[in-house]
């Protein structure tokens, strides 16, 4: 019995030896940029920067992309805003507040969230009208066919323009007269996305039924500022990443011309985000650098700058990459330093970039700062109005001076290996209402 049990036995070791050796293999050809997340030697020889190339990200882990839900084409479907009640929708809607309590298994009919989703009931009153758009029709004309206006009818639709209706959409007009539900001046705010995300950005539009003298806001403890874009009145704020998740107050005060102050008050909900887990190993020259202290002192110094605030904008469409190379670490990622010796998260995202690559701005700006700091290194800092800013850290060099005003793609600065840094690469990032947030979105898409 001996013979074939040891025989048996060893022919179980070798498959187990070739499972192993296939599984390091697996794993040796992906664990290369989880190296170079950790701060080995991998992640301080950077592939060097091709111009041409597409961007790619190499980091591990990625966080997990949420998608932000689009505005509902069903025009049975109501995304509540600040200052919306039960009441009001009924009002508006013609239902009763008790219907869409029940149709909605609302246990607490008072409290609504900004960003929440009511279904209206069917059928829809005679207050409201749906019309299914056809050939030729634009929004001037149904306007006048229903005895509204125009912008009656985008703001009960939530269309992004005057041209924005589109072939075989259905469209709700409520009849002339029918009151928003909110306060003199108020007539419509939003607040999008409907429930934000830690790290996002926050885009606050107010409609006011005559021009305002004065509007500002708060939410969750940090100051709205708004900017007059057409007829709207919009503020950018971003979402803290460290920001507990939870319900936080809005407050929007709106002062008309010739009118008294009026206020309205909501609840917007914040949920949390999908981000990664990275564990670091400093060298023992730089331990000074993980000093808890240290780094609250350059936040505030950080802080002081990208809370300023000018009402002109200065970008156009989306962001432009500062460096076309490889993604090494993305935003949001809670940091381990050391064993524990500091816990933090990633202020924005780390490209690849051999020393002395040119460092391009990511759109038209001001040089607000040119600063050289312990945990960042040298790094330039752009004003592009109404609220946002763009930080580039750890440079050997600037290219810019400070005021100067650039333009997109233009040199500012090359990449280095200053302050608390692994290897020469870039560390980018983006602040909006004087808070740090992923810039990974606003690279593909427009700012609101």
């Amino acid at each position: 019995m001996s013979g074939p049990q040891s025989a048996s036995t060893r022919c179980g070791r070798a498959l187990r030896l070739l499972i192993g050796v296939v599984l390091l293999t697996s794993w040796a050809a992906t664990a290369g940029p989880a190296r170079a997340q950790n701060g080995t030697e991998d992640a301080t020889q950077p592939t060097p920067a091709d111009p041409e190339s597409v961007i790619e990200a190499v980091a591990t882990p990625a966080p997990v992309v949420v998608p932000t839900p689009g505005r509902p084409d069903d025009p049975l479907v109501h995304i509540t805003q600040v200052g919306e009640t039960l009441y009001t929708l009924a009002a508006r809607s013609g239902f009763a507040a008790s219907e869409l309590a029940k149709r909605n298994r609302l246990t607490n009919p008072y409290l609504l969230l900004a960003g929440q989703t009511i279904r209206l009931p069917q059928p829809l009153s005679t207050n409201i009208h749906l019309h299914r758009v056809g050939a030729g029709d634009t929004l001037i004309g149904l306007a006048a066919r229903y005895g509204v206006t125009p912008q009656h009818i985008r703001r009960a639709n939530a269309l992004a323009c005057h041209t924005c209706l589109a072939f075989g959409q259905l469209v709700r007009i409520a009849n002339a007269g029918l009151a928003s539900g909110l306060p003199h001046p108020f007539w419509f705010i939003e607040v999008w996305p409907p429930v934000p995300r830690q790290g996002q950005v926050i885009s606050v539009r107010v409609s006011a039924t005559l021009p305002l003298s004065g509007i500002v806001g708060d939410l969750a403890g940090r100051p709205l500022r708004f900017t007059q874009k057409q007829d709207e009145y919009v503020a950018l704020i971003g979402v803290p990443a460290l920001l507990s998740p939870g319900v936080y107050p809005l407050t929007i005060q709106a002062v008309p011309q010739n009118g008294q102050a009026s206020a309205v008050q909501g609840q917007v909900q914040i949920a949390a985000g999908r981000f990664g887990y990275e564990q670091l190993n400093i060298s023992a020259k730089l331990s000074t650098l993980l000093d808890p202290q240290v780094n609250q002192a350059e936040q505030e110094a950080i802080e002081a700058i990208i809370s300023q605030f000018s009402a002109t904008q200065r970008w156009q469409g989306p962001l432009r990459w500062p460096i076309k190379s490889k993604i090494l670490s993305y935003f949001g990622a809670r940091r381990d330093f050391n064993g524990g010796t500091l816990y933090t998260y990633h202020s924005g995202i780390d490209l690849t970039a051999r020393n002395g690559t040119p460092v391009r701005a990511a759109a038209n700006g001001r040089v607000a700062a040119l600063l050289d700091l312990p945990i960042r290194g040298k790094t330039v800092i752009l004003d592009h109005g109404r609220g946002v800013f763009t930080l580039y850290c750890h440079l050997s060099e600037f290219a810019a001076e400070l005021e100067q005003i650039v333009a997109a793609d233009e040199v500012i600065g090359y990449s280095g290996n200053t302050g608390r840094s692994l290897g020469p690469h870039l560390h980018f990032e983006l602040a909006v209402g004087g808070v740090q947030v992923d810039p990974l979105t606003w690279l593909e898409q427009a700012l609101p």
